[in-house]
């Protein structure tokens, strides 16, 4: 994962990256994607993760993509 975040790419996409991961951790994880330049994709369930690092929020709801509001 830290080849990834010193890497020079400008897309992330992340699958659950707060699974397994220690409070400490994940701090550490949304200070970084907070000073990411680039675009981060992430899919989470662990909503207190989602409102502290992301812009825009889409649910998947019936077969349908919606943005959150």
């Amino acid at each position: 994962m830290c080849q990834l975040f010193l890497g020079k790419y400008n897309v992330l996409f992340l699958d659950e990256p707060t699974n397994f991961l220690d409070v400490i951790c994940i701090k550490a994880l949304e200070r970084f994607l907070k000073a990411y330049e680039g675009t981060v994709l992430l899919v989470s369930h662990d909503r207190m993760f989602i409102d502290s690092v992301a812009d825009h929020v889409y649910l998947i709801e019936n077969k349908k993509l919606i943005l959150q509001s």
